[in-house]
């Protein structure tokens, strides 16, 4: 049977081999000045050898003040233009369509800024932060408005923009006209308003930016907008609006393929209740799979009833090839695009075409910019999983000369990379793990059978355990491995992989409890092999690390009590994106939770605590929380003994992930990746 996926198609001209198209997104790669970098040049150069139709270079500036990050690439004059050829080159040798998106900040500069700004600013000194009119918030909270020159004037500049794109040699460009850049102002129901210029006509900017691209590219070069089919917000414009009043005329004018996104950021409720306007945009981790599949499926019903036989291109939480393949095949668009899943794995469209699924890293759904801050301020894009994006060309892999005998301690998600890459260089490997399964505290760290997508959490640990599977990597699962052990290897580095473990506070009574098993840890109540029941009313003691744990006890018929002692709830880092859905399913569920309760023994049936109180004065009168069982949520704290021992004995010892200091598994993979190239 053929695979609907991988057949060609061809639109104006242009030779598409299948339907997977890297979506454009902000990378922040270029030096200060918007040129590109040899960072850039890797970054797709790799999507381009992975296997996609097309590759889009994401958010390129026409005017350097509509910049939203201060490595965003620009297009601004014509010494741009030698930069981009390198980019086009890499993409066409991979046998690629290269494009490239067209960008002006809008609203949006400002956003994810960590100082006040100047009204009509943004962060970036030199930005405005401006739109149609100052009703609508992004960035800025007093954003400007734009005059009738000041849009003429960026007319043109997109249009330059255009041409030095094609002198470049894109087969294509494409616009950003949506999520609260200047183009989108203008459409928005809700930001557009009061005007009484020629812009009132909410699509006229859009028009002559395609019409002046038209004139200096000619109406054969094919033009890719990516814009807003709905912004899901109360009083703004829906699909039917969008196909009535704009994808008509851009049918008129002759682009070649509309890119369909969903949502805005324009600071406004929601229309829809169960998904979010930002949620279409960008997917959070309990968002939908395929969140626009039937937002795609509207398009292409309405646009059958008008006559409209323009393209499209589908997108938004697609993180594995299940799901890329029924965005074409169910929702009926003609191509899937594909961002996050891309920077975790740029090959998966090559593999899934020559049928190595398992060998694909499907997407965690834990963040793009997990390791290098906000795409909107002071980051750049990467993958928390794939070390490698943006760093090709210096972390290709090179033969070494000189193999030695590697010893890791650990098989999580830092350990079995360390391996990967320990043996593709010509290592000797043998891996250490306790436990019986692979994984480490990904291997359960998601074991939520009731909160949604929490599945994908495991993808990581398949990822690597399979690895080790292809690679014939030396795995001695349920070892407990000693310094006697070890040693018996004769190994030449030792990798000190052994995470962290649950913190437990030295109170009075605690041993005895712990004993008794009526202190249980998260782990232990999560654990795939040997769960502990909790019992019908536990106290879950950390309302940070336990708010996802009450959810699903509730949603099991338990009930839990959360208890912290922060005088305000603090969210740990991975749970911020998370916390509306989390806070609100809490509510749902009827658990409060008691922050400034201070816990100062186990008492025989309870917590000795006190409320309130500052956990410095012990003077304070406790209360007694009464209980079966209390699981500790504080978080962890590093486990290394085994560093003091053995670096007095072994050549190189090295310590890394949560034995290091407790932080995310994609801190743990990065810093794999670049210490086991140093060996």
């Amino acid at each position: 049977m053929k695979d609907q996926l991988f057949e060609p198609i061809t639109i104006m001209g242009l030779e598409f081999k299948n339907r997977i198209v890297h979506a454009p997104t902000t990378m922040n790669m270029s030096d200060p000045d918007g040129h590109v970098t040899e960072r850039t040049v890797g970054a797709y150069e790799s999507l381009a050898k992975g296997g996609f139709s097309s590759v889009q270079v994401g958010a390129t500036c026409v005017r350097r003040d509509g910049l939203i990050n201060e490595r965003m690439l620009g297009i601004y004059d014509d010494t741009y233009v030698i930069g981009f050829r390198d980019v086009v080159e890499v993409i066409h040798n991979n046998d690629a369509l290269a494009g490239v998106q067209l960008f002006y900040g809008g609203l949006i500069p400002g956003l994810a800024s960590t100082t006040p700004l100047e009204p009509g600013k943004g962060w970036i000194p030199g930005t405005v932060s401006w739109g149609a009119s100052d009703k609508a918030i992004i960035g800025n909270p007093q954003p400007g408005i734009v005059s009738t020159e000041g849009y003429e004037e960026l007319v043109e500049c997109y249009a330059q923009g255009a041409r030095r794109a094609r002198e470049a040699g894109f087969d294509y460009v494409g616009y950003h006209f949506c999520h609260g850049s200047l183009p989108h102002t203008n459409l928005s129901l809700l930001s557009n308003v009061d005007r009484t210029d020629k812009y009132a006509d909410r699509f006229l900017f859009i028009e002559e930016i395609i019409k002046r691209t038209q004139q200096l590219c000619g109406p054969d070069f094919p033009l890719m907008p990516r814009i807003c089919c709905d912004e899901n917000l109360v009083g703004g414009f829906d699909i039917a609006y969008f196909v009535e009043h704009y994808a008509t005329r851009l049918q008129r004018l002759g682009v070649a393929v509309i890119d369909c996104t969903f949502g805005s950021m324009i600071r406004a409720a929601s229309r829809r209740q169960d998904v979010t306007s930002g949620e279409f945009i960008g997917g959070g981790f309990y968002t939908p799979n395929l969140v626009n599949l039937e937002n795609i499926q509207t398009v292409k019903r309405l646009f059958k009833e008008r006559g409209i036989d323009t393209p499209v291109i589908g997108s938004c939480n697609l993180g594995t090839p299940e799901q890329v393949r029924a965005m074409v095949v169910e929702g009926g668009a003609d191509f899937a695009g594909v961002s996050r899943f891309s920077l975790d794995d740029p090959e998966f469209p090559n593999k899934m075409r020559s049928g190595r699924e398992r060998e694909i890293r499907k997407s965690t759904r834990t963040g793009a910019s997990l390791l290098h801050g906000n795409i909107f301020g002071k980051g750049y894009a990467g993958s928390p999983q794939n070390p490698e994006f943006g760093r090709e060309r210096e972390y290709r892999l090179v033969p070494t000369g000189h193999p030695k005998k590697v010893v890791i301690v650990g098989g999580g998600s830092g350990g079995m990379e360390y391996a990967r890459v320990a043996k593709q260089i010509g290592h000797e490997v043998v891996l250490f793990e306790k436990s019986m399964r692979l994984g480490g505290v990904m291997d359960w760290c998601g074991n939520y059978p009731h909160l949604p997508n929490v599945e994908s959490i495991r993808y990581q640990p398949e990822y690597h355990a399979y690895q080790m599977e292809l690679l014939g990597i030396d795995c001695r699962l349920g070892c407990d491995a000693t310094p006697e052990l070890i040693l018996a290897e004769k190994p030449d580095v030792v990798v000190i992989a052994t995470g962290a473990r649950a913190k437990l506070p030295p109170l009075p009574g605690m041993e005895e409890a712990r004993r008794a098993g009526r202190i249980l840890t998260i782990d232990e109540v999560l654990s795939r092999d040997n769960p502990t029941d909790p019992g019908g009313s536990p106290v879950i003691w950390g309302a940070g690390e336990g708010l996802e744990l009450a959810v699903e006890l509730s949603r099991k018929g338990r009930k839990p009590r959360l208890i912290d002692s922060s005088p305000a709830l603090a969210l740990p880092p991975y749970l911020l994106s998370r916390a509306g859905h989390v806070l609100r399913w809490l509510a749902e569920a009827g658990v409060a939770i008691e922050t400034g309760v201070t816990v100062r023994g186990i008492g025989p049936v309870g917590l000795l605590v006190s409320r309130n109180a500052d956990p410095r004065q012990p003077e304070a009168e406790p209360d007694e929380i009464l209980c079966d069982r209390v699981i500790v949520c504080l978080g962890r704290e590093p486990e290394n003994g085994l560093k003091g021992i053995l670096e007095d004995k072994v050549a190189q010892v090295q310590v890394l992930g949560d034995a290091r200091k407790p932080r995310s598994y994609g801190n743990a993979i990065h810093e794999a990746a670049y210490l086991a190239r140093q060996i």
